[in-house]
Order: C-alpha cells, then sequence, then structure tokens
C-alpha cells in the first residue's frame, strides 16, 4: 500500500512541476493574441499611394485640425495616426488607407487660408 501512495506522490510531483501557472499560460495566451493580431499601421505605411495623393490628404487632415506635420507627400507614421482619426471621427473604419470615400472627404474639408 505505501508503494502505490509513493508511486502516486512521484506521480503528482511530475503532473506539478510540468504544469504552469495561471500567470504563464496567460502571458502566452496574451502573446498568441499579438501575433494573430494584424499590424494595421504597417498595413497602412505600405499601402501604395502617390506623393500627391499623400499631399492632398495632408492639406485636408491640416484644415480638419487633425494633422500638424507638414505637408511633404511623405506618408509616415504621424500622417497614418492623423488619417485614422479622421476616420474615426467620420464613422469610417478607422485603418489608416487612404480609400476612395477617405479621399473624397478629405477633398471636401473646408481649405483654411
Amino acid at each position: 500500500m505505501s508503494k502505490r501512495i509513493a508511486v502516486v506522490m512521484v506521480f503528482l510531483a511530475l503532473i506539478g512541476c510540468k504544469a504552469k501557472s495561471a500567470e504563464q499560460r496567460a502571458r502566452e495566451q496574451l502573446e498568441k493574441m499579438k501575433e494573430a493580431m494584424p499590424d494595421v499601421e504597417a498595413r497602412a505605411l505600405e499601402q501604395k499611394v502617390t506623393p500627391e495623393d499623400v499631399r492632398m490628404a495632408q492639406t485636408g487632415l491640416q484644415a480638419a485640425d487633425e494633422y500638424l506635420g507638414p505637408v511633404n507627400g511623405q506618408l509616415d507614421a504621424v500622417t497614418v495616426n492623423a488619417i485614422e482619426a479622421f476616420q474615426r471621427g467620420h464613422g469610417l473604419k478607422d485603418n489608416g488607407l487612404l480609400d476612395e470615400r477617405t479621399r473624397q472627404l478629405l477633398h471636401d474639408v473646408p481649405k483654411k487660408d
């Protein structure tokens, strides 16, 4: 009987050593979720737009008080963040992409003199 108890105790000890804590499991799950999430900003920065399209967007974003940077035609993180904020403010999907609807709304923003 004592041999069985010893075997059971060794078995339980082995299981306990291999079991991960709740914190470890949560961290691993968080990492998996991060890996599964698309990188919206990276996708927006990789979009194929001309410098003229970006200048037009930057001008509209400035007029809408969403962008304080230079109007230089360079698609950078500041411009993408401003596009996302503009899209959120207009009920669009805030993906930072200069899609047709976003371009039209930016074009229609009254320009400052």
